[in-house]
């Protein structure tokens, strides 16, 4: 049962799961970097705000923070945030030291611009970390003006328990809402799980079956025998991946109602904590169009389709029943990587050479069709469907010529037997 290639299955296996690892790995530091980097639009300007910046750069005890100084020439964020080329700022209006003075809590704005779903990728914790450090800094700036006048008022005492409080917004490609990027995270994040979850048991029950009744019909010799029927070879292949595409789409659609239902009872408990949750997200366009759903159900299609034609040349190549299990490695590992990381990590922010080496997977592009979709990224998603265009008309017309021509019945992977032989003679 330890065969060769079972050792070879377990090792691949083990490496895909290290590279996805390295590659979440990687986004949480980012992250991390990226929390202590602060963009700060100072609209109050006032010598009690600059004297705040000035402990928020470098904290009492504390490691000096990078913060950076923005002027925001609006209030539209979305245009803001694209033009000046930042994920996020903190904007201290105007008022904000007035407000302190007169011992009321005072109110700073936090903008975050998202651009994926993904977990890792928005772990950034960038409004609580910019409302502690502010809290901290006005605390400091306010005993500071407080020293020499004695002790604190009982308004004032009140007031430093928590002297400022936070407003968010969340910009999404071209819109913005009034919430928090954790909050959609949260609501978005089990029904974000279908499609990778979808996509998986796609791939692999639908390559499995045409790769299992193909690598049957041949062991069995009945292969032969519906080859010899007068019917072409061409409607024979186009039957079986017909039948195999069907029966895989049921079993998404059947997946998918559990899931749904599985899943529903979490998402209504964090919309009851938000009012008009749904109109927001379609605010922000994190709902999909009847339109949205057809392009990324074209891409799911031609994945299918792909899956189909490479199994069926796998199912060609075996010898016996043991060897399909090792033969489907392959599309298991194009599977596995792209699903592994979509769901934890942004692939656009990948470095350079993992990302175009993940892109050059067909199945990755159906896994961000989503995604791409709801943020914009239509010139990535439509660049996907045409490079799955052009591989399946490749892996079509590879599975095609092996079906119509005696290759069928004679490919075979048998290194170690020709090794063997060869030692022989």
């Amino acid at each position: 049962m330890l065969s060769p290639s079972t050792i070879a299955t377990m090792i691949i296996t083990v490496m895909v799961m290290i590279m996805a690892g390295n590659a979440m790995s990687g986004a949480v530091d980012e992250a991390e970097e990226e929390s202590s980097a602060i963009t700060i639009c100072n609209q109050d300007d006032t010598e009690f705000t600059k004297q705040v910046l000035k402990f928020l750069e470098t904290p009492a005890g504390g490691e000096k923070n990078d913060v950076k100084y923005v002027t925001l020439d609006s209030d539209d964020y979305t245009k803001e945030l694209k033009d000046k080329d930042i994920k996020n700022v903190v904007i201290i209006p105007a008022g904000f030291s007035e407000k302190i003075s007169n011992s009321e809590q005072a109110t700073i704005k936090y903008v975050a611009r998202m651009t994926s779903l993904s977990t890792m990728s928005n772990v950034s914790t960038g409004s609580t970390n910019a409302m502690n450090l502010i809290n901290a800094a006005v605390k400091s700036a306010f005993y500071s003006s407080k020293v020499q006048s004695g002790a604190l008022a009982d308004k004032e005492v009140a007031m430093l328990e928590s002297p400022v409080k936070v407003e968010e917004t969340t910009v999404v490609a071209d819109n913005s809402q009034s919430i928090s990027p954790s909050l959609i995270i949260a609501a978005t994040q089990m029904s974000n799980m279908f499609l990778p979850i979808m996509v998986f048991v796609l791939v692999l029950y639908s390559s499995q079956m045409i790769l299992n009744a193909v690598a049957t019909e041949k062991i069995d010799k009945t292969l032969e025998t519906l080859l010899s029927a007068p019917v072409s070879r061409l409607s024979v292949l186009t039957a079986k991946m017909l039948a195999a595409g069907i029966v895989a789409g049921i079993n998404a659609i059947v997946y998918m109602f559990g899931m749904n239902r599985m899943t529903s009872s979490v998402s209504n408990l964090t919309s009851s904590s938000v009012d008009n949750l749904d109109e927001v997200l379609k605010n922000l366009g994190l709902t999909l169009s009847v339109g949205d759903y057809v392009l990324v159900g074209v891409q799911m299609f031609l994945t299918i389709l792909i899956t189909l034609s490479i199994s069926l040349v796998l199912g060609a190549l075996a010898k016996d029943m043991k060897s399909t299990q090792s033969y489907i490695l392959p599309v298991m590992v194009m599977a596995m990587i792209p699903y592994m990381l979509s769901m934890f990590v942004d692939i656009t922010t990948l470095t350079p050479a993992l990302k175009y080496a993940v892109y050059a997977i067909p199945f990755t592009h159906t896994f961000m069709a989503t995604q791409n979709v709801m943020f914009g990224n239509t010139t990535l998603y439509w660049a996907g469907l045409a490079y799955q265009l052009v591989l399946l008309i490749l892996c079509m017309g590879f599975a095609v010529r092996v079906f119509t021509s005696d290759k069928i019945f004679t490919m075979t992977l048998s290194f170690g037997k020709k090794k063997h032989k060869s030692a022989e003679e």
